[in-house]
């Protein structure tokens, strides 16, 4: 039967971090030639995907300084003065993204207290006679 539910089950599609959430996207375009991709899911958390000659690179920053210096400068270096523009707006759309999309707040669980050691002897794996 072609359309029986008796068949093999497809396991579901593996969704990739940007088709989770589209709302993420900072900003995408062209630095030079090279096409970048990032996406500010909250502030502290930034992700730039893009294609460079070598192949693709990907790259996690916590701030906006490392941003700058790990991706952008990198781009701006391979692409030359062509990419400046471009890279400032980029940099300009994160601080953005940054500023709308606040850092998640965790609540601390209260800590259990695990269950005491047994003090054993200084020479032996057996517990201290008392």
């Amino acid at each position: 039967m072609a359309g029986s539910s008796r068949g093999r089950r497809q396991p579901p599609p593996v969704e990739t971090p940007r088709e989770q959430n589209p709302a993420h996207l900072a900003w995408e375009g062209r630095v030079g030639s090279i096409p970048l991709r990032i996406e500010v899911p909250h502030a502290g958390k930034i992700f730039a995907e893009w294609q460079s000659p070598n192949g693709n690179r990907s790259k996690f920053s916590k701030s906006i300084e490392e941003f700058e210096k790990g991706v952008l400068f990198q781009l701006v270096i391979s692409e030359g003065e062509a990419g400046m523009a471009a890279a400032e707006e980029a940099l300009k759309a994160v601080a953005l993204a940054e500023a709308e999309r606040p850092a998640p707040v965790r609540q601390e669980a209260p800590r259990k207290k695990g269950k005491q050691k047994v003090r054993q002897h200084r020479r032996s794996r057996r517990p201290a006679r008392r």
